[in-house]
C-alpha cells in the first residue's frame, strides 16, 4: 500500500489503469472499497486514483480539528506528490462530493472535470441531526451504527430482491477498520457539518457534473443537488429516479455509463 507524505499526514492511496489521470475521492470508505464495482470499468481509460482521507483507513488520523478544506488540500497535495498538474475529479459519496467541490474551488488550476455525486452547499438541520444522532450510535455500537446507516442506503426494494448488496454492505461498513482512531469519524462529522459553499461554489468553472439519487434518498437528496446546480454555473445535473444514497450501485449500468461519458467528453488528454 504506497503512502505519501502530505500536508502533516502520510495518506495512503493506490492506482489502477493508464490513461489520463481520474482522482476519485468518497465518502466514509477505505481507497479498497471506493466504487469498487465501477473502478475496473474506469480504469479501461482512465489512471484511476483512489485515496484514504485523513481519519480514514491506511492515512494518518491526527487527534485535531479537521475541515473539508484541509481535506481538499490534502487531494491538492497528493497530486503534487504524484507529479499530475491537472486532472478529471470524481468526488462521490457525500463528503467526497464536498471534497470535490472544494478542490475546484481552492486549486482550481488542478482540475479539468468535476463529477460530484450528493453533493450539498451546507448541511440543512435535518441532516445535522442525522450525523449526530449517528456519532452517539456509533459509540454505542459500531455494528449497529453499520446497520442503521444502511437502511439510509438503499431502497426497499434493494433490501427486498438484492439482499446480497445490502448484507454485504452492512458486514463491510461494521466490519471492518474504516477508522483508524476512536475520534475520527466525530472529526470528519464535524467537518462536513461545518462546511459551507454557498457563497463560493459559483467560483467554480470547470465542466460539473452533479449525480444525485430521488427523493428517496433523505440523507443527501435533490433538495442540495438542486441547490449546488444553480449556484454552479454551467452545470449539469442528472436524478437517478427510484434509487436512495447509494445510486451508482443501485442503477449501477445507467451510472456507469453517465460517468463514462461525461469523463470521455471532458477533461484534458
Amino acid at each position: 500500500m504506497p503512502k505519501v507524505r502530505v500536508s502533516d499526514i502520510d495518506m495512503h492511496y493506490d492506482e489502477v489503469g493508464s490513461g489520463p489521470p481520474l482522482l476519485i475521492s468518497s465518502g466514509w470508505a477505505r481507497a479498497e472499497r471506493v466504487f469498487i464495482q465501477h473502478r475496473d470499468l474506469l480504469a479501461q481509460n482512465f489512471r484511476c486514483i483512489r485515496h484514504d482521507h485523513r481519519g480514514i483507513g491506511a492515512s494518518d488520523a491526527p487527534d485535531t480539528p479537521y475541515s473539508i478544506e484541509m481535506l481538499a488540500d490534502d487531494l491538492a497535495g497528493l497530486l503534487d506528490a504524484l507529479d499530475i498538474s491537472r486532472c478529471r475529479v470524481l468526488g462521490g459519496g457525500g463528503m467526497g462530493a464536498l471534497v470535490g467541490m472544494e478542490m475546484a474551488i481552492r486549486h482550481p488550476e488542478k482540475v479539468s472535470a468535476l463529477m460530484l455525486g450528493s453533493p450539498c452547499l451546507k448541511v440543512d438541520n435535518f441532516l445535522r441531526e442525522i450525523m449526530s444522532m449517528w456519532k452517539d450510535l456509533r459509540r454505542l455500537d459500531p455494528v449497529l451504527w453499520a446497520r442503521e446507516v444502511t437502511l439510509w442506503c438503499y431502497m426497499p426494494e434493494t433490501f427486498n430482491h438484492r439482499p446480497e448488496i445490502t448484507i454485504g454492505a452492512a458486514k463491510a461498513r461494521g466490519g471492518e477498520q474504516t477508522f483508524p482512531e476512536p475520534w475520527a469519524f466525530d472529526r470528519l462529522v464535524d467537518a462536513y457539518c461545518a462546511y459551507d459553499a454557498t457563497t463560493r461554489a459559483g467560483q467554480i468553472k470547470c465542466p460539473t457534473l452533479i449525480a444525485n439519487a430521488s427523493a428517496f434518498d433523505l440523507i443527501t437528496g435533490p433538495r442540495f443537488a438542486h441547490q449546488v446546480h444553480q449556484a454552479i454555473p454551467g452545470s449539469s445535473l442528472h436524478i437517478f429516479e427510484n434509487t436512495s444514497h447509494n445510486f451508482w450501485v443501485e442503477s449501477f449500468v445507467d451510472w456507469w455509463t453517465l460517468t463514462h461519458d461525461f469523463f470521455k467528453a471532458h477533461g484534458d488528454d
